[in-house]
């Protein structure tokens, strides 16, 4: 597994996981399925751990395993943003749902690590439990939206 240091991407869950962030014309692609690895990690100071790893600017320790929650659809964003736009399937969303619950209970030094494809994508501040299927994943403007989309699918 690797990570993306240089990269600043960030995760907007919170606000878009309870809204539709809508589909429209201009997206370069959309699909079926696939899958986003989720697990719940402490921040770390760098070099106190060989299991600390930089994930765009965030360090965590590297979590020992992943939950594979499972996507129904994914494409890019609309509106010119560099963004993935993901509905998880039912069994998905019931993952997301108990990973941030748990992550929102575990106090300011926990995160929620976000892997796609094998790649590290972010660690994120969960302030509460997400409810509802569809997040939005806003990447960095170096980062390929329609890549990650096909990451996504290829879980």
């Amino acid at each position: 597994m690797t990570s993306r240091t240089p990269r600043l991407s960030v995760v907007i869950l919170a606000a878009l996981a309870l809204s539709a962030c809508s589909a429209t014309a201009d997206e370069v692609s959309s699909g079926t399925g696939g899958t986003i690895e989720l697990a719940i990690s402490e921040t770390c100071a760098e070099g106190s751990d060989s299991q600390c790893v930089s994930v765009n600017g965030e360090n965590v320790l590297l979590p020992s395993a992943f939950e594979r929650a499972g996507v129904e659809e994914s494409s890019v964003a609309g509106d010119g943003q560099n963004a993935v736009d993901v509905t998880f399937n039912a069994d998905g969303a019931e993952i997301l749902h108990a990973l941030t619950e748990k992550a929102a209970r575990a106090g300011d030094s926990a995160r929620l690590v976000i892997s796609i494809g094998g790649e590290l994508q972010a660690a994120v501040v969960v302030m509460e439990a997400l409810e509802g299927d569809q997040v939005q994943i806003a990447l960095s403007p170096d980062d390929n939206v329609q890549e990650i989309v096909d990451l996504i699918q290829g879980g």
